[in-house]
């Protein structure tokens, strides 16, 4: 049985126990939500917590020394790089809008134990529901992205400040290039050593999700299923537009080809990065996909692909907005526009170095929860953790996609430079 299959009966398991323990058997409810349900969850996101700073560090640092130089990358890279900020921001855009609309998180009145953190302190204005704490106006934003110090930045979770040290980090390195190599390896195996560390905590996720589903619809009730069901929903109606509309639109017309027979060629990859959860493990196929069945350039496949399997998240970013919208929503939290680019400029630099592993896309979501102040732990986070493993396949698919896209629109535009390219190595 895989791991997908596992976290769908951990999660159908944990909404049976939550709300048939809470409505039929509350005695028996509390202290096996206090020994079990609630320590259980708690520990996996603390987990999930601490290696979040390290990873984002080092995954943004080794994305950026490994593209090498700014000259190096030439017009291929300005115009695959530019194409990656313009749909990512579309795809987080197109997440918030479709939120607001569905508005899985409205309407539903959550215990007051509920909606709060265990430890008292998020760290920012979404601490709590009842939180009047004016938020930061876009000025002061702006101005605090500069950390006066980095250690402190990264101590007190500071993500917007990590994030641009990390990024200052990279392109010093980048620009050092071989006077840098020692500590080039250093980060790198940082950066490996992390991500092992969230591919081993994604192994206990159909645990986890029975505890947190168990806990949560324990705390909020029956009410609590209507809100799951339109949370899925804004992420499929989300998702559904950024292929047919987002994506159709630029097959049709910048690369001028046929959207459905791209996204049937695309079928094997669009397969496997549903299955794998992974768009790493999905980039062979992806390849030879382009190449073989869309005749796509190698030297456009190549370095588009490989850059964008961890630079170009638009399925993650989207997500990302459906989900601090729904957290928002569900603890009373107002995210006004200051926050929605918050939202969305993070997810942008958080795309930068998402890790292409599953469950890498929940990394990147607590450095947005971090950086606008929604609560990291509660039951919005924990509706999220309990179905992230599920709701992961077909955002990698859309990642995958999202690539291929990108891939084919550099190569439509860039096809005379890139045969003669072609011509002049095999002279």
């Amino acid at each position: 049985m895989n791991l997908a299959t596992k976290t769908l009966i951990g999660i159908l398991m944990g909404i049976g126990t939550g709300l048939g323990l809470s409505i039929y058997a509350p005695v028996v409810y509390d202290p096996l939500n206090n020994y079990i349900f609630d320590p259980v969850g708690s520990l996996f996101i603390k987990a999930i917590q601490m290696v979040v700073i390290p990873l984002v560090f080092s995954a943004i640092v080794t994305s950026i020394t490994a593209t090498g130089s700014v000259k190096k990358l030439g017009q291929l890279g300005t115009r695959t790089m530019s194409l990656f900020v313009i749909t990512t921001i579309i795809a987080c855009t197109v997440g918030i809008l479709t939120t607001i609309v569905v508005g899985p998180g409205i309407n539903v009145t959550l215990p007051e134990h509920a909606t709060s953190l265990s430890d008292g302190n998020s760290g920012g204005h979404g601490s709590s529901s009842s939180d009047t704490t004016k938020p930061p106006t876009l000025k002061e934003t702006v101005l605090n992205i500069i950390p006066s110090n980095a250690i402190g930045a990264m101590a007190t979770g500071n993500m917007l400040q990590v994030l641009i040290f990390s990024i200052f980090f990279g392109i010093a390195m980048a620009i050092l290039g071989e006077k840098a190599e020692t500590m080039r390896i250093l980060v790198n195996q940082l950066n490996e050593l992390m991500m092992k560390l969230v591919q081993i905590f994604m192994k206990v996720i159909p645990y986890a999700a029975f505890a947190l589903v168990a806990e949560a619809m324990g705390n909020a009730g029956i009410e609590l299923v209507g809100s799951i069901a339109k949370y899925l929903m804004a992420i499929l109606i989300g998702l559904a537009i950024q292929v047919f509309i987002v994506y159709g639109s630029m097959l049709a017309f910048l690369s001028k080809t046929n959207p459905f027979d791209f996204f049937r060629k695309m079928m094997p990859a669009i397969g496997t990065g549903f299955a794998t959860s992974s768009s790493a493990a999905s980039l062979p196929i992806t390849k030879s996909c382009c190449e073989n069945e869309l005749k796509m350039s190698k030297n456009v496949s190549s370095f588009v692909l490989t850059l964008g399997m961890t630079m170009n998240m638009n399925g993650a970013s989207l997500s990302h907005g459906v989900a601090a919208v729904f957290v928002a929503q569900l603890n009373g939290i107002h995210l006004g526009f200051t926050e929605y680019l918050t939202i969305i400029f993070i997810s942008l630099l958080a795309s930068v170095g998402a890790p292409a592993i599953p469950g890498g896309g929940f990394v990147s979501l607590s450095m947005i929860f971090l950086a606008v102040g929604l609560p990291i732990e509660g039951v919005g986070i924990a509706i999220i953790m309990g179905l992230f493993r599920l709701v992961d396949m077909p955002l990698t698919s859309v990642n995958v996609l999202g690539d291929a896209v990108c891939a084919s629109v550099i190569d439509k535009k860039l096809n005379y430079s890139t045969q003669l390219k072609d011509q002049s190595a095999v002279t």
